[in-house]
């Protein structure tokens, strides 16, 4: 088995540490956030971490109403703006702690004001020392190349912060979850590995969602190009109908997570739409109609709406993982990449 796999298999217990290590700081973060009124976050990460930083500000405006925008380093790093984020919690993910250019961003934050929060998988790096606060992903050494487990420990962090920054009752117990990715994982793996060896020669994919499972999607992507070498684009379903669209042709490959939600009737009509024009659809989904009008399925179990980024993601991190293997690749060591990416 592989590295990446093996730490794929150990997201439960990752969640289950993300849990106990920071329950006081978020508790404290907060408490700080609302002491000083602050009303907008902006988040800074590349790569999986910039993955959960989309599902934070999907789930932080849905439950809590704040908004949550993306800061572009290159602002900083390369124009040498200095923008005024007094007002602003600055939440900077990375797993290593030591990108470059996020270091950066938070530094310039800081000088104008900011309050500054890090999640990282590393407490002694320079990213958790400069911020006012860090948020330890405590998931272990993680030994792949490619993000494995710090990935879902970004989710539940996140979700954890996003819940303690809410005025509203949480709508998922996240003690429920690793129990629930267990299950899912002893129940699913050997089906996942089939469905990847069963689709593993598909090349150039559209990969489609919407809501909160777009993290999911945007991951999916990113591990399909990284380690399976698969040039593929991650869109919400709405977005995809703002003309790329255009691109869909008899044979097309389109990849679409879709869980029973507020978005149900929508994957149907997609998929009914894409089917018509000629796109072979596979699906991770739990609604039947979708299914039986895909060109490939995979029987997902029904989630609630919190819970469903955390198993879909599960699902395409095992399925990546599967396929790369299927394929013949060493998913460890992915050509032409490091561990720790530095960029400015």
């Amino acid at each position: 088995m592989s590295i990446l796999l093996n730490e794929f298999l150990a997201a439960p217990d990752v969640v289950r540490n993300v849990i106990a290590a920071n329950k006081k700081v978020i508790a404290e973060v907060a408490k700080e956030f609302k002491a000083r009124g602050i009303s907008n976050i902006t988040t800074v990460a590349r790569g999986t971490s910039d993955n959960a930083a989309t599902y934070f500000k999907y789930i932080v405006e849905a439950i809590g109403e704040i908004m949550v925008s993306k800061f572009t380093p290159s602002i900083t790093t390369v124009y040498g703006a200095k923008v005024n984020l007094k007002n602003n919690m600055v939440l900077a993910i990375s797993q290593s702690g030591m990108s470059t250019d996020t270091i950066m961003v938070v530094k310039s934050a800081k000088e104008t004001g900011a309050m500054t929060v890090a999640i990282t998988n590393n407490p002694d790096s320079d990213l958790a020392k400069i911020c006012d606060y860090h948020i330890n992903l405590n998931a272990g050494v993680e030994k792949s190349v490619s993000a494995t487990k710090t990935f879902v420990a970004e989710l539940a962090a996140t979700y954890m912060l996003s819940n303690a920054l809410s005025s509203v009752t949480a709508k998922m117990n996240l003690a429920e979850l690793p129990p629930l990715l267990e299950k899912f994982v002893q129940e699913n793996a050997e089906g996942i590995e089939a469905f990847a060896d069963e689709t593993k020669d598909i090349q150039n994919a559209i990969i489609l969602t919407r809501g909160l499972c777009q993290s999911a999607a945007s991951e999916l992507s990113l591990k399909m190009m990284e380690i399976c070498y698969k040039l593929t684009r991650a869109f919400s379903t709405c977005e995809f109908m703002h003309g790329p669209i255009s691109i869909i042709e008899e044979g097309t490959k389109v990849i679409l997570l879709a869980p029973h939600s507020e978005f149900t009737e929508e994957y149907i009509s997609m998929t009914t739409r894409l089917t018509l024009l000629g796109a072979d659809v596979i699906a991770f989904t739990d609604i039947p109609e979708v299914a039986r009008m895909a060109y490939k399925s995979y029987n997902m179990p029904h989630c609630r709406g919190m819970n469903a980024p955390f198993v879909y993601s599960i699902a395409v991190e095992l399925y990546c993982a599967y396929m790369a293997k299927a394929l013949g690749i060493n998913a460890d060591s992915p050509r032409n990449r490091k561990k720790i990416t530095i960029t400015k």
